[in-house]
Order: structure tokens, then C-alpha cells, then sequence
């Protein structure tokens, strides 16, 4: 019972550690490569800002508005084509 009770103290107190040096660690990686898009879309992923780029570049880019920042010209333009004659379709 108390080598169970000591392996389950020992996992409580490693995972919180373990998530917060990965989460302290992502804001710098994002911070140094960081552009006028993904400033203007903190929430993004980074699918999301390559297709908003390419969307504004004239490449190719995913016709789901879900592989679009929220809010961004390209998301824009997909909910309206996903609309159809009702409108915009959230």
C-alpha cells in the first residue's frame, strides 16, 4: 500500500513540473519567429496562418474555414461561400 501511495505522490508532483517548462518554453519559439499574422491572430495554429498567407498571396490554400484564423479575410470569404443562399452558416 505505501509503494503505491509513494508512486502516486511521485507522478502528482513530476506532471505539473514536466507541463510547465513546456509551457513557458512555447511562447519564445512563437515570439521569434512571429510576424504581422500571427500578431494580428494570437490564437491561430500555425496551419491556420500559413493558409491565411497564402490566401493573401495568391497561393494555395485549404477551402475550409476552419483551417482559417477566425476573423481573418480568407475565414471571411469561406463562410460565405460555405453559406450558399442562407447566409453565412455558423
Amino acid at each position: 500500500m505505501t509503494k503505491a501511495l509513494a508512486i502516486v505522490l511521485a507522478l502528482s508532483v513530476s506532471v505539473p513540473v514536466m507541463g510547465a517548462g513546456a509551457l513557458s518554453a512555447a511562447p519564445d519559439r512563437r515570439d521569434k519567429f512571429c510576424d504581422s499574422y500571427c500578431k494580428r491572430f494570437p490564437s491561430a495554429s500555425p496551419r491556420q496562418l500559413k493558409n491565411a498567407r497564402a490566401y493573401d498571396n495568391g497561393n494555395y490554400y485549404e477551402r475550409d474555414s476552419n483551417a482559417h484564423p477566425v476573423g481573418s479575410r480568407s475565414w471571411w470569404y469561406l463562410k460565405e461561400q460555405e453559406g450558399g443562399r442562407g447566409g453565412f452558416r455558423f
